[in-house]
């Protein structure tokens, strides 16, 4: 069985959802909230992810 989001995606960390298409938005991770996790994207908006496939972690700009 996969891990469940709250267990890959700690609260704080920076992540990049998916909306029904190719392009990724960042976000930071708010809450825990079984079955998925909150995130709250840069335009203020919150969002409950529960798909694995439209939330990974984001890249580390410094790495850049």
């Amino acid at each position: 069985m996969p891990p469940r989001l709250v267990e890959v995606f700690a609260v704080g960390q920076q992540v990049e959802v998916r909306f029904g298409g190719d392009q990724w938005v960042r976000g930071v991770v708010t809450a825990h909230d079984h079955p998925g996790v909150w995130v709250l994207m840069a335009d203020g908006r919150a969002w409950f992810v529960t798909n694995r496939a439209n939330i990974r972690i984001a890249d580390d700009p410094q790495e850049n």
